[in-house]
């Protein structure tokens, strides 16, 4: 695994219970928000198609729970 692009739940910077945020502010955190979980996403079932192809159950646990804590860091883009 790439470790320079690996997921990490505290690189998610949006905090929407923040009232001092203007509409556009939200709206710019929400867009932001999205790329990065489309990245981290997308880069991640590929890691684990690529593990589940070569047999790598270890790989496979390992890369499914870092999807998993992505699923719930980003559960406001869903």
């Amino acid at each position: 695994m790439n470790k320079h692009f690996s997921f990490q739940p505290e690189q998610s910077v949006s905090n929407f219970k923040s009232f001092d945020m203007t509409r556009e502010e939200k709206v710019a955190q929400i867009i932001v928000d999205s790329s990065v979980f489309q990245f981290h996403k997308n880069r991640l079932m590929n890691e684990i198609d690529r593990a589940l192809g070569a047999g790598n159950r270890q790989k496979f646990q390992t890369l499914s729970n870092e999807y998993n804590a992505l699923l719930n860091q980003f559960s406001h883009l869903q």
